[in-house]
């Protein structure tokens, strides 16, 4: 090799090495595939006015049978389904739309989000417009397609009639995260997340819901749909709180002896109670919703005697309560109460217990009431009283007795005259809690609310074993 050969290749050797760095290396390369292969961010549509501009331009050069403004179609995806009248209604713009997506990416992506954003299912243009979305995703080659392609063949994103179905299976049986089922779905950007398209799933995942819920592993299956049906902190569609009260409540209505278990009735009680807010005290939010509003205050009234029956063994010194709590719980479990309210004294509301099981859905009673409190109970068109202390039972008309759901009770509200609990007695100061073990008092409670209410329990329901 000459001096001058070796000098030349040592120079490229130095050259080579100073230029490595800036060669193109397999990770860089490989992230920026990636890049490529991902969906952006979904781009919002343009302003409505200029929207409505768009509209009337196209509109007009369509009908004037005159070729319309090159830009002017690329932005046209935005009002195929949306505004008065839909632009999919003008004679040949779509296909203008569909020729100009094969060589323009942004315009499919357009073409794909105004789809997604402004889905109907039954809609004019809306199942041939997603089996041409199909087809542009097939014929162009563009890396940015690749997730959208990878979208539809998993879930069927684009085929009108079978995507929201099958996603909405997805979200509630397939074992990874819902979170990820969306992200695989490319619908997890917050644009996607609350469109057309987002609200037709949510429309499958309410109608297999119910049965769904019937089945073996209930709970994961409550779980992964109540991920779905929320939107950050609040309901994915707000005006959907009808429609999911329904789906969650249905497989328990009307009312028998079959119960969910306690876990998914906790869960469905929870997650209703804190989107739609309380019956109790937000009887509004649940219009439309009146049959679950009452399910879920019977559910909401185990879960307060239940606490009244803990806190009576915490605080109390009466020693025959075991009697009242085996009346209660007797009809508690015959579905015969429709409603109940604790009103708390000061030593009690501030317990742990009371504000886990509880959170603010209690009054107090005025005046702070130390550890007294009393439950208040509807069945039919009777309210009870029960202090939680040696007090006497009372009963009244629904219209004439306390009002459950207040924030504040005062001694005197509780001690009001009452329904008279023997025939032909005229006593109204209520019903001693006497020789519970001869039911003498719950023959008398009975009694009452077999005339006023038309339920007859058995006695040996409520008897003590």
């Amino acid at each position: 090799m000459s001096g001058h050969l070796a000098s030349a290749l040592a120079r490229l050797d130095a050259a080579l090495f100073a230029m490595s760095p800036r060669l193109p290396q397999d990770a860089p390369t490989a992230r920026m595939i990636v890049q490529l292969s991902a969906v952006d961010k979904a781009p919002q549509p343009p302003q409505e006015r200029i929207l409505e501009a768009l509209r009337q331009r196209l509109r007009t050069a369509m009908l004037e049978d005159r070729e319309p403004n090159h830009r002017d179609v690329k932005s046209a995806p935005w009002i195929l389904w949306e505004g008065d009248p839909p632009a999919i209604s003008f004679p040949g713009l779509f296909y203008r739309v569909v020729d100009l997506a094969i060589r323009s990416p942004r315009t499919l992506n357009h073409l794909i989000e105004a789809w997604l954003l402004n889905f109907k299912g039954q809609g004019v243009g809306v199942s041939a417009a997603g089996s041409e979305i199909q087809r542009l995703l097939t014929a162009v080659s563009n890396a940015r397609m690749d997730s959208w392609r990878a979208a539809h063949g998993k879930y069927r994103i684009f085929d009108a009639a079978r995507g929201p179905a099958t996603l909405a299976a997805a979200i509630l049986g397939d074992p990874e995260p819902v979170s990820a089922v969306l992200e695989a779905a490319c619908l997890a950007d917050q644009t996607r997340a609350v469109g057309n398209y987002m609200r037709a799933v949510q429309d499958e995942v309410l109608e297999k819901l119910p049965n769904e819920l019937e089945r073996p592993g209930a709970g994961t299956t409550l779980a992964r749909a109540c991920t779905f049906l929320m939107n950050g902190g609040s309901l994915r569609f707000a005006g959907s709180r009808t429609a999911v009260a329904k789906a969650l409540c249905k497989p328990w209505l009307p009312e028998t002896a079959r119960s969910p278990g306690a876990d998914v009735q906790r869960e469905v009680k929870d997650f209703l109670v804190a989107h739609l807010g309380n019956p109790q005290l937000r009887p509004d939010s649940w219009s439309g919703a009146k049959e679950e509003a009452a399910l879920i205050k019977r559910w909401m009234a185990r879960a307060s005697l239940s606490v009244f029956f803990e806190l009576i063994a915490e605080h109390a010194y009466d020693q025959q309560w075991k009697y009242r709590e085996a009346f209660w719980s007797a009809y508690l479990a015959r579905g015969a109460i429709d409603d109940a309210w604790l009103a708390l004294g000061s030593n009690i509301h501030a317990s742990a217990r009371a504000n886990q099981e509880l959170g603010d859905a209690f009054g107090r009673m005025a005046g702070g009431g130390g550890s007294q409190t009393v439950l208040l109970l509807r069945i039919g068109p009777l309210i009870f009283a029960e202090w939680s202390h040696n007090g006497s039972l009372r009963a009244w008309p629904y219209e004439q007795g306390p009002k459950l759901g207040q924030r504040t009770y005062t001694k005197s509200q509780i001690l009001r005259p009452c329904l008279p609990f023997q025939q032909h007695r005229r006593d109204k100061d209520g019903l001693p809690h006497i020789h519970p073990e001869t039911d003498w008092w719950q023959l008398r409670a009975a009694q009452l609310i077999r005339a006023h209410a038309s339920v007859t329990i058995p006695a040996s329901a409520w008897r003590v074993r």
